[in-house]
């Protein structure tokens, strides 16, 4: 019997490390299409609640629309933003006396830089 380089033995060998090669290169492609298959049905989840959400503001809009035309919507258009009133009605806005000071809205103080990734890794890690 010759020992050569393709050998019972050998061969035999080549033959497993080429199976074992490409069960990785297999379960690397399964890995890769279980991963894609979970992001497209997280996207599919977010679609959907988006998709809810502007059916809800559709819906919402269809009966603003229908209601727009209306004699009540239109009166309270008029009263309320164009300050018109009927005859015989007398439109009344009220005034702040004189000498009296509106307060004016205060900015919310600042509350500074935020620390940076590292700098709550480091304190969790070495506390300070």
């Amino acid at each position: 019997m010759t020992q050569g380089p393709f050998s019972k033995l050998g061969l035999s060998r080549l033959w497993i490390v080429l199976a074992a090669v490409g069960g990785i290169l297999l379960l690397g492609d399964l890995n890769r299409r279980m991963s894609n298959a979970r992001q497209l049905e997280r996207d599919a989840a977010a679609l959907q609640t988006e998709t809810s959400a502007l059916e809800t503001q559709q819906a919402q809009l269809q009966t603003d629309m229908a209601a727009a035309g209306s004699d009540a919507q239109v009166e309270e258009w008029a009263r309320n933003q164009a300050r018109m009133v009927r005859d015989g009605e007398v439109l009344v806005i009220p005034l702040p006396a004189e000498g009296v000071v509106m307060p004016t809205p205060q900015a919310a103080p600042s509350r500074g830089e935020l620390p940076g990734s590292w700098d709550v890794w480091w304190a969790l890690l070495f506390g300070s």
